[in-house]
């Protein structure tokens, strides 16, 4: 009993386990997002909070990290949309925990506190902070925070269906 495999980007990626490319393409999902999102910072902070410009992208980078996801991870789905649907909850309840948490560590000035626990650490100057110099440190540990709450419920969302997984055998005694 065959089953088929999902639609991958490209059919070497079957040779990878599905947790080596979850984290692959995660790594590189939220590189890709770190880098936009802190370049949004540093760009409009005077203008917006960390915390805002964290959940207007992130609404806007959903479909992007979810289409990544399906070439790389799950394989791309029949329909779309519906698949789209169905992880949006994901992302959004994601994008709560990081606006909130982004808030949270912007409001403490984690991203000051961490640049001056590393000076200390490695015996270099401790920087002057007195003007806004982004969200770099925040946004490492909200993209750990939201990348163990997307694994966990990626998996359980994304997971083959029993029904998928192993066509249902004919049960002899329903064909009498």
């Amino acid at each position: 009993m065959s089953s088929a495999k999902p639609r991958l980007a490209h059919e070497a990626l079957h040779d990878v386990s599905q947790s080596v490319r979850f984290l692959a393409i995660g790594a590189v999902s939220n590189a890709l997002f770190m880098t936009v999102y802190n370049y949004l910072v540093l760009t409009f902070e005077h203008a917006y909070s960390a915390a805002s410009i964290y959940a207007a992208f992130y609404a806007l980078y959903i479909p992007v990290g979810h289409a990544l996801q399906c070439l790389f991870v799950f394989g791309w789905p029949a329909d779309y949309l519906p698949s789209l649907l169905a992880n949006a909850p994901i992302g959004l309840t994601a994008m709560v925990i990081g606006t909130a948490l982004t808030g949270f560590l912007s409001k403490m000035e984690f991203n000051a506190t961490a640049e001056d626990w590393i000076s200390s650490i490695f015996g270099t100057p401790q920087r002057d902070h007195s003007e806004e110099e982004g969200e770099f440190y925040s946004s490492l540990v909200v993209m750990v925070a939201t990348g163990v709450w997307c694994y966990v419920l990626g998996q359980i969302v994304n997971a083959e269906k029993p029904a998928e997984k192993k066509k249902a055998e004919k049960d002899p005694a329903k064909e009498l």
